[in-house]
């Protein structure tokens, strides 16, 4: 199979990642965002499903290392739950996706065919990332050059090179931790989606290519994606499509996983650019929080990398964005 060919590989080491799932009528992201920002923990990534087709939410957390306990005994006390935490974990981004949904696919194949133990998958406007145990990092980078090409790399040994030395800059925050008016690059909304739920047997990732192969094939994007992959035996993914290209999308996952749990319902998105999401705390919590005083519920969420991709129902995209853009400042070219 031909590689596909992106721009480049970033890591983010050092992080701990806790998940649970719990009743989807308990719903307590905005409360746990809260608490972790009351704690000033940074939230490096958070991917999150109202619904996994089952009743029960799922959602994934990644903070600093020296945060992970801290953040384990939060959510247990906002859940009631126990959730499962893995110390030293990394954070692998591969960009740019362009929203095609086989780059997306291809991704999650690899996962499923090599048997890389991913904990979480989330998507930004512009990279994948993927959750590892950072013992497995360095195989799972050899297997991500087996699937993908970069040019300005060539191997696995050479992107190395290239990278030592300059971590910190990925860690560079900017603004204010403090700021009351929080400011964003860009909020934009995208209507006439659907959102797509999936509950798969962890061996039945290999399908997803094929399947997200099928889709592209409809000149399909796919602006959203989200996997919960914390559980023994079972994987869960949240992505967006048209909702005009319902019918395609549905024959493709039919022929190609046809024993997934599958719903598909209304939506809409609203995507968050900038700056530096994904390193300060407090942005999770304001989002949540705003959307949580509009008694509007998300049905899914993905912080990853410097963005925050929300899904909405449909009918609460308006309230939404009147409660968003009182909250975050926004360049009025972008309102």
């Amino acid at each position: 199979m031909t590689k596909i060919q992106l721009g480049g590989i970033k890591i983010l080491e050092g992080r701990s990642c806790a998940g649970w799932a719990c009743d989807k009528a308990q719903n307590p992201l905005s409360d746990i965002c809260r608490n972790m920002g009351v704690e000033r923990i940074n939230l490096s990534q958070v991917s999150h499903l109202a619904d996994d087709g089952k009743g029960r939410s799922a959602t994934c957390l990644c903070t600093e290392n020296a945060a992970g306990f801290t953040s384990y005994f939060l959510i247990r006390l906002g859940t009631g739950m126990e959730p499962r935490l893995r110390r030293d974990t990394t954070i692998l981004s591969v960009f740019p996706h362009d929203r095609r949904p086989r780059v997306m696919g291809a991704l999650l194949e690899l996962a499923g065919r090599e048997d890389i133990d991913a904990l979480a998958i989330a998507s930004s406007p512009s990279a994948m990332s993927i959750v590892v145990p950072a013992q497995t990092m360095k195989a799972t980078i050899d297997a991500i050059f087996g699937a993908f090409e970069f040019p300005a790399y060539g191997s696995p040994l050479k992107w190395e090179t290239a990278y030592v030395g300059k971590e910190e800059l990925f860690k560079d925050v900017v603004g204010s931790y403090e700021e009351q008016d929080i400011k964003v690059y860009a909020v934009l909304d995208q209507p006439n989606l659907d959102l797509w739920t999936l509950v798969l047997d962890r061996g039945d990732l290999v399908r997803l290519g094929p399947a997200l192969r099928q889709i592209d094939d409809l000149g399909a994007k796919m602006p959203f994606l989200t996997a919960d992959c914390s559980r023994p035996e079972e994987t869960v993914l949240g992505f967006c499509l048209p909702t005009s290209l319902r019918q395609g999308v549905g024959k493709a996952l039919d022929a190609n996983l046809p024993n997934a749990v599958c719903s598909v319902q209304d939506a809409a998105g609203v995507f968050f650019h900038g700056p530096h999401f994904g390193d300060r705390y407090r942005i999770a919590t304001a989002l949540t929080g705003s959307l949580q005083g509009a008694d509007v519920v998300p049905l899914a969420l993905s912080c990853a990398v410097h963005s925050i991709s929300v899904i909405l129902a449909a009918k609460d995209l308006p309230g939404a964005l009147r409660v968003i853009k009182a909250k975050f400042h926004v360049p009025t070219e972008n309102c």
